[in-house]
C-alpha cells in the first residue's frame, strides 16, 4: 500500500490531487486541472469587474463586490504559490515518508501518527466550516425563490447572485439559473483551492511538531545506568564508541536537526504567500464588518456576512495558531533536557545537551513575508489593526 494511503494522510493527499498539486500526478492531469481552475477564476472574477465598471456610481454595490474579489485574489495567490513551489511541496511530502522510514520503534511511530491524526482532525474541521460557509454564501440568493415556490407566496423574489455580476451581452433574467449555477461552481472551485492549500499546510506543520515531540521523547528516555551495568566492564569506558548515552543523544540531535530543516522548508515554501494573505485579510475583515453593520439587507444576508467574517477570522487564526504551536514545540526541547536526568550522563554527553539547549533557545517561527512572525500575539495585533480599518471605513461610509 502507498504510504500516503494511510488514513492520517489521505485527506491532504486527496486535497492536493483536487488542485493538481499532488507530486505523483501525471503532468497531463495537473495541466487539465490547472486549466479548469484558471477558467473558474476568469468566469467568476471577470463579471464582478464588469459590474464594478458598469455600476461604478453605486457605492454599495462596489463595496459588496470588494470582499469576494479580495478572497478570490487570496485563493489565487495560494494556488500560484503551489505551482511556483511545486518542487518544494514534493520535497516536503517525500521528507514525511523518509522520516517515517527512519523511525523503527513502534512507540515512536505512534508519536508521529498521533500528531498526523490530530492534524487531520483540525484540517477536517477547518475544511468543513469553510465549505458550510461557502454553501451558505452561494445559496443565499436562491432561498427566497425556493421559499416562494414551496409555500406559494405572492411575494416577488429578485433574481440575485451571491456576488453582484454583469455580463452585458447576456440576459441575466433569461439565463439566470445557468449563470447562477456557473457562478456557484466557480466559487466552490476557488474556495477548494484555498482550503486545499491550508489542509496541506496543516499536515506539514503537524509533521514538524511530531518530529519535535519525538526528539523530546528520546531525551526523556535516555539510556539508564542499569543498561550500562549490564554491559561488560570494558564497554563502560566513556568514549564515542561505547558510551550509550552519547550514542542515544546523537540520535536525538539527528531527529532535532531533521525537524529544524523541515521547518526551514515550510518557511521557505509558505512565507511569501502568507505575507500577501495577511496583508489582504486585514482590510477584508473590516469590509465585511462594515457590510454587516452599515448596509441594509435581510436577516439572511446579515447571517451570510457574519459567517463570511467568521471564516476570514478562522482562516487567519489557523495560520497564527499553527505557527504558535510549532514555536511552542520547538521551545519545549530545552524543557525536556532540563527535566531529564542529565546529571547521570558522562561529561561528553552533557556537552551535547549544552549544544541542544543553546539551539532550542531560538524557537522556530513561521513568518508572513519574512516581516512579521505568525503567533497568537500577532493574531491579536492583526485584529486590532483590522478594527482600526473598520472604524475608518465606517466613518467614510457615514
Amino acid at each position: 500500500m502507498d504510504f500516503f494511503h494511510q488514513p492520517c494522510y489521505k485527506l491532504s493527499r486527496n486535497f492536493a490531487r483536487l488542485i493538481g498539486r499532488w507530486p505523483y500526478q501525471s503532468s497531463l492531469q495537473c495541466f487539465m486541472i490547472g486549466v479548469v481552475i484558471i477558467a473558474a477564476y476568469i468566469l467568476q472574477v471577470g463579471p464582478k469587474i464588469l459590474a464594478d465598471i458598469v455600476h461604478s456610481d453605486d457605492q454599495e454595490l462596489v463595496l459588496e463586490t470588494l470582499a469576494p474579489t479580495i478572497t478570490n485574489i487570496m485563493a489565487f495567490a495560494k494556488y500560484i504559490n503551489t505551482w511556483v513551489n511545486a518542487k518544494m511541496l514534493k520535497k516536503l511530502f517525500e521528507t514525511i515518508k523518509d522520516d517515517w522510514e527512519l523511525v523503527t520503534n513502534s512507540e515512536e511511530k505512534e508519536i508521529l501518527k498521533s500528531y498526523a491524526e490530530f492534524g487531520k482532525l483540525l484540517a477536517t474541521g477547518y475544511a468543513g466550516f469553510v465549505y458550510i460557509t461557502t454553501i451558505t454564501f452561494v445559496t443565499e440568493p436562491v432561498l427566497p425563490i425556493l421559499i416562494n415556490s414551496v409555500f406559494k407566496t405572492n411575494l416577488s423574489a429578485p433574481h440575485k447572485f451571491a456576488d453582484p455580476m454583469e455580463w452585458i451581452i447576456i440576459d441575466k433574467e433569461k439565463y439566470y439559473w445557468i449563470l447562477l449555477s456557473n457562478s456557484s461552481v466557480c466559487i466552490m472551485v476557488i474556495l477548494s483551492c484555498l482550503i486545499s492549500y491550508d489542509v496541506i499546510f496543516i499536515t506539514f506543520v503537524h509533521h514538524a511538531c511530531g518530529l519535535f515531540a519525538l526528539t523530546g521523547h528520546r531525551i526523556q528516555n535516555l539510556t539508564s545506568d542499569k543498561n550500562l551495568k549490564m554491559l561488560p566492564r570494558r564497554t563502560t569506558i566513556l568514549n564515542r564508541s561505547h558510551d550509550f548515552h552519547y550514542k542515544h543523544l546523537i540520535s536525538c540531535i539527528k531527529i532535532h536537526k531533521l525537524a529544524l530543516n523541515y521547518v526551514d522548508l515550510i518557511e521557505t515554501t509558505f512565507s511569501g504567500c502568507f505575507g500577501m494573505v495577511v496583508g489582504l485579510n486585514l482590510p477584508l475583515m473590516s469590509i465585511t464588518g462594515v457590510q454587516i453593520i452599515a448596509q441594509g439587507g435581510t436577516l439572511q444576508q446579515k447571517i451570510k456576512y457574519v459567517m463570511f467574517t467568521g471564516a476570514q477570522m478562522l482562516h487567519l487564526f489557523f495560520e497564527c495558531f499553527l505557527s504558535q504551536r510549532l514555536t511552542d514545540m520547538s521551545f519545549q526541547i530545552q524543557e525536556h533536557i532540563a527535566n531529564g536526568k542529565w546529571y547521570n550522563l558522562s561529561p561528553k554527553s552533557q556537552k551535547l545537551l549544552i549544544l541542544m539547549t543553546m539551539r532550542s533557545q531560538v524557537p522556530c517561527i513561521l513568518t508572513a513575508g519574512k516581516i512579521m512572525g505568525l503567533s497568537i500575539k500577532s493574531f491579536g495585533m492583526m485584529l486590532k489593526t483590522s478594527g482600526s480599518y473598520f472604524t475608518m471605513l465606517l466613518s467614510f461610509q457615514n
